[in-house]
């Protein structure tokens, strides 16, 4: 549930697993409930994280400042380091969309920044149209992993449950909120794409080797990327801007364990965007041998819940039996995006969709 100044100070909703309260708006609103609300959702057992409405539109100084606020009264009001905050970024109320996609995803990211640096989660939450069409998601999830939060209704009224056949399908969503009115309750609805977690990461430096010893060996990857560099330096990579190495895009450096799609190998360095390197010291890279040849065996991890084996590759065939999130198939190639079960259902094939199950490298 996300709730605000609007609902009950209790946070106790029938089927609810985490709630979401609206901390701030701007650098001068607090909700006056929003203590009691994280007291009552702790209560009641549920995963607590908070939201800012922005009223920051393109700006990315205004945007920092809003964020820093917001993260302050979040640690003020006991939302635990490693939760999640959300940017919640919308049409109105002092805030504008129409500032353009690159200026408003610059503004973004810098209140994203901003929460991550303070040791929390950043979320960015909007309406399907506005993410697709006023900021560049691809930018955001490259950046800040699965971390979209999109509301889009099925219909205007009740929903006791999400309808998957109107799920707005687009890389990076970590939570679908599918309904303003969950149970006639005048609360709005969300369902999670991910198993939402407290992070033990935190703001604070962690001694070298622990990271490294923590890095995983094993990313996992769209059955359509050929390889990816796992960050492997326990401080951080630089990104630069030739293959050169010889000037870098920014001081910023790209954390250990993040994991970047590969476009090439020149003079040494790993090419990870149009004009962005990484000096191949610093990284490890996987291929995807499955991207290449659709005959190639491996495993494939579960990413979404309600996924399930279906009876044939294509969009519009039968569903079989369900698919735990986050359990893991041994796949005998693919079909497409479809990968191919190697174990067989009552002796008939069956096959998983490939956005829904991602290769483990």
């Amino acid at each position: 549930m996300d709730v605000a100044s609007y609902q009950s100070t209790n946070v106790s909703y029938t089927g609810a697993k985490f709630a979401i309260v609206k901390l701030t708006q701007g650098t001068d609103y607090l909700n006056p409930k929003a203590g009691t609300q994280i007291k009552s959702a702790k209560a009641n057992g549920l995963l607590v994280g908070g939201y800012f409405y922005a009223n920051h539109s393109n700006s990315v100084s205004r945007a920092r400042a809003e964020a820093k606020y917001a993260v302050a009264k979040a640690k003020a009001l006991g939302i635990p380091e490693g939760s999640y905050i959300a940017d919640d970024f919308e049409q109105g109320s002092g805030n504008s969309v129409n500032g353009g996609v690159q200026a408003n995803t610059d503004a973004i990211m810098a209140a994203m920044q901003v929460i991550k640096d303070a040791g929390y989660q950043p979320l960015i939450y909007s309406g399907a149209f506005v993410l697709r069409n006023h900021m560049s998601i691809t930018r955001i999830v490259k950046s800040f992993g699965t971390c979209l939060w999109v509301a889009s209704y099925k219909v205007s009224g009740r929903q006791d449950y999400a309808d998957f056949n109107y799920f707005p399908s687009m890389d990076g969503v970590a939570i679908w909120q599918f309904t303003d009115n969950y149970r006639g309750l005048n609360v709005d609805g969300n369902i999670c794409l991910i198993d939402l977690k407290i992070s033990s990461n935190s703001s604070k430096p962690k001694p070298a080797k622990k990271t490294t010893e923590s890095l995983s060996q094993h990313p996992i990857v769209k059955w359509d990327i050929g390889a990816v560099a796992v960050v492997s330096n326990a401080k951080g990579v630089y990104v630069y801007t030739s293959s050169k190495l010889d000037k870098r895009e920014s001081d910023k450096l790209k954390p250990c364990g993040s994991v970047w799609q590969v476009f090439g190998l020149e003079n040494g360095a790993v090419k990870v965007g149009k004009s962005q390197y990484f000096d191949g010291r610093a990284v490890y890279v996987k291929a995807n041998p499955i991207a290449y040849n659709s005959e190639k065996h491996g495993v494939a991890k579960i990413i979404s819940e309600h996924t399930h084996a279906l009876d044939a590759p294509k969009p519009d065939a039968n569903k079989v039996y369900p698919l735990k999130l986050g359990s893991k198939v041994e796949i005998q190639g693919r079909v497409g995006r479809f990968l191919r079960i190697k174990e067989e259902y009552h002796g008939k094939t069956v096959y998983v969709t490939g956005n829904r199950a991602y290769i483990v490298l």
